[in-house]
């Protein structure tokens, strides 16, 4: 098994459940751990063998940005079900914490969902 994350990846996006969150950008603190079966690109050094950070960084912005939800568990799963489409993946964990929401403190979520493809 291989683990493959991406932490502390801030992208500025419109989620909550008050009407100035759906206005106005807040900055959300996404992390990613993704678990694969093979350790094959560490012996081959070719990224064709593993996942690519550029595209699962990609993917994750995208669905935080083009989307609003209410809900930070929402947009976990969102980005969690959008990994999990890869059929290689094998279980994904993901944290979102909402750095704006409070002046201490740091609330948030994490998700830990294994493939069922």
């Amino acid at each position: 098994m291989l683990i493959i994350y991406i932490k502390d990846l801030v992208v500025e996006a419109k989620h909550g459940v008050h009407a100035h969150e759906k206005v106005a950008t807040q900055r959300f603190n996404i992390n990613v751990e993704l678990t694969i079966d093979s350790e094959k690109a560490s012996l081959t050094d070719d990224l064709n063998d593993t996942i690519d950070w550029s595209l699962l960084r990609k993917n994750i912005i995208d669905t935080t940005v083009n989307n609003s939800f209410n809900l930070v568990e929402k947009l976990a799963r969102e980005i969690a079900d959008k990994i999990l489409q890869n059929k290689e993946i094998k279980k994904v964990k993901v944290s979102v914490d909402k750095l704006d929401a409070f002046e201490t403190g740091t609330p948030g979520v994490t998700i830990d969902i294994e493939n069922s493809i």
